[in-house]
Formats: C-alpha cells, structure tokens, sequence
C-alpha cells in the first residue's frame, strides 16, 4: 500500500504544478481582459478656483475627440500621453499633456510573474491609463 501511495505522489505534484501555472497565466494579460479599449476623462478649466466654460479638443495617436468643458469625453486608449487644447472665451487656447501612466491590472501583472502578461497589456494599449480628472489651470488667472 506504501508504494501505490508513493507512485501517487509525483502525478498530484504534476497535476498541482499545471494548476498553479495555468493559474498564473491566466492573469498574465489581466489588464488586456478587465481594461476597455476607451477611458472617459473628466475636464475642467479652472480660472480663479473656479471651473469656466471652454471649447476642448484631446488628441492621441488613436484619434481626436472635441467637447466642451467642464465635461466629460471618451477617448482610445494608447500607451502616449494625451494633448488636451482648450480655448475660454476670453483667451488663446491652451494646451496640457497628460501621460499615460500604468494601471492598477498592469501593476498586478507584474507582480503575480506576468511579465509577458504585462508586455501583452502595454502592445494592447491596455496597460496604461490617464488621469481620470484632469483640472488645468488658466495662467492669465491667478
């Protein structure tokens, strides 16, 4: 009885062992299965403290969306920072970059020995994200 126990042994190890690296392979990419192809960022030009109506544009290597601050808009994802142009209307526009900085998911990756999930992630543009609230302040209002 001894020996079929031991023989026994080396097939539950094996079998522990493909659970346990399919279990880690399977959140390798995490951020690639949970993140969504776009990110809503919240704008507000702020002049005195105070949020101001403006007339914005965000621009990406994915593309380039319009849309009125203080506000809302949806963008593509991408591994690049973000330009974000806006012009008040009693001002010339003003533009700010916002880099694209690695997600929560992504961050995971990493530790759980996903390296190759965390490349999968950033080939995806799926890794990294922007702010989700972005204030930019108007130098000509201190």
């Amino acid at each position: 009885m001894t020996i079929t126990h031991l023989a026994r042994r080396p097939i539950v190890t094996a079998a522990f062992a493909a659970v346990l690296g399919l279990g880690i392979g399977g959140l390798s990419g995490c951020a690639s299965l949970l993140n969504d192809d776009t990110q809503e960022l919240t704008v507000r030009v702020m002049c005195s403290g105070k949020a101001v109506q403006a007339y914005c544009r965000a621009e990406n290597t994915k593309g380039s969306w319009t849309f009125n601050a203080p506000g809302k808009v949806v963008v593509a994802g991408d591994n690049r920072g973000i330009a974000i142009t806006c012009k008040t209307q009693f001002s010339q526009p003003l533009t700010v970059k916002a880099p694209a900085l690695p997600s929560w998911e992504m961050a995971g990756n990493i530790l759980t020995g996903g390296l190759i999930g965390g490349a999968i992630d950033l080939y995806n543009n799926k890794g990294l994200r922007y702010p989700e609230n972005i204030d930019i302040s108007h130098s000509l209002c201190k």
